[in-house]
């Protein structure tokens, strides 16, 4: 696709509440646009309500659209998997349910083989740093020490995006009060990410 004349790509990536993974691309360089809503639905158009009650299956999810000239997306696999917990199925801190397990969604093929590398590179890199206050993740895993916890992220092909209604869009700008497990000023104070355009 292009946007104002510049080759973008898509991914989509689920891991909790939509709210803070859109904050976070948002202010990526590179990221031309994010949305939040539901992937891989099992009915059409949901609503929140539908997808919490678990009438409806689906992810939380966001639409990520990036300039692969500026951006690519080892870099923005390294960022997602450093403010989500792979380890854990429909747990982010303390957002709990299968709306929230970890996904990563892919539209072109091309990208199968880098995310499923990452995946491995995840799984295999030894012993992870622990998941503690001062870490960018605040839920902790059980059985740390020598050996990892299976990567329990799924990685498929998107089947649909349902975009969530515009006042869900940006949520933690007009409340700031609103859970999410991500350290937000954390990665603003590391410069991870940039500082909100007034």
């Amino acid at each position: 696709m292009y946007i104002n004349g510049a080759f973008m790509k898509e991914l989509y990536l689920a891991g909790g509440p939509y709210y803070g993974l859109q904050e976070v691309f948002s202010r990526v360089k590179g990221v031309a646009l994010v949305e939040a809503g539901f992937a891989n639905c099992s009915a059409p158009n949901p609503s929140k309500d539908d997808i919490y009650s678990g009438k409806v299956e689906g992810r939380e999810c966001i639409r990520v659209i990036y300039n692969p000239k500026k951006i690519d997306i080892v870099s923005l696999l390294s960022l997602f998997f450093t403010i989500i917990n792979p380890h854990t199925d429909g747990i982010q801190g303390k957002a709990v349910g299968p709306q929230f397990r970890s996904g990563v969604y892919y539209t072109s093929h091309e990208d199968t083989m880098q995310i499923s590398y990452y995946l491995v590179f995840l799984q295999n890199r030894g012993v992870s740093r622990r998941m503690t206050q001062s870490s960018f993740i605040v839920n902790e895993y059980e059985g740390e020490g020598k050996h990892l916890p299976p990567i329990r992220t799924e990685a498929k092909p998107l089947e649909n995006f349902y975009k969530a209604p515009e006042e869900e869009q940006f949520y933690l700008r007009s409340h700031p009060d609103a859970y999410t497990p991500i350290n937000i000023p954390l990665l603003e104070k590391l410069g991870t990410i940039e500082p909100v355009k007034e």
